[in-house]
């Protein structure tokens, strides 16, 4: 009886293995190094700097951290907040977005969803997703770009748009837009002569 009662154990013990052995791969699929962040933190405000002097503050409701895959990088999957500084002090620019992530070896990012950039002018670019490139110094996107100038001119890029990653200098791709021009003719009709 034990005999009997231990061979049927082990016959529904490989049953079992067989039965989950197309199940692995999936297993392994889903815990795989990639897929888990090797740090995470929630509720992350970060200052960085140079020369000793504040640079820039990054603040976000969560930083995953994925440096044991082939090509690092940073998530920021709940959202993101960065304000720069110039060597001064003095605010430089700035930028909002509901996601982003920060490739270390190539130094790019990419910012999406509802992305609000500022500048030193008072400029706020929207879209919805931007590209940025710390080696060239540049940001970047081939996507819809709306751009409110701190006069009230709105300035609208179909097709995308370029500027020094300051956002001071830039340039547009198939543009459209409504710009404010101060009339410098007004009320001359007091000034010429009646016949």
């Amino acid at each position: 009886m034990i005999k009997s009662q231990t061979y049927i154990l082990l016959l529904f013990a490989s049953f079992i293995l067989i039965a989950c052995s197309d199940e692995l791969p999936k297993i392994n699929r889903i815990t795989s190094k990639e897929d888990l962040p090797s740090v995470a933190i929630d509720n992350i405000e970060s200052s960085f700097t140079e020369d000793g002097r504040i640079k820039g503050i990054l603040k976000a409701k969560r930083m995953e951290v994925y440096d044991d895959v082939v090509e690092p990088h940073t998530k920021f999957p709940k959202g993101i907040s960065i304000v720069f500084f110039d060597k001064n002090g003095n605010l430089e620019s700035s930028m909002t977005a509901k996601y982003a992530i920060y490739y270390d070896k190539k130094q790019t990012w990419e910012a999406i969803g509802d992305v609000v950039m500022s500048n030193i002018k008072g400029d706020v670019l929207k879209t919805n997703h931007l590209y940025g490139d710390e080696k060239k110094q540049k940001i970047y996107t081939d996507e819809l770009v709306r751009i409110t100038k701190s006069n009230g001119s709105v300035i609208v890029a179909d097709s995308g748009f370029e500027s020094n990653s300051s956002f001071t200098i830039y340039k547009f791709i198939d543009v459209s837009g409504r710009i404010a021009v101060k009339d410098e003719f007004e009320s001359t009709a007091d000034t010429i002569p009646q016949k």
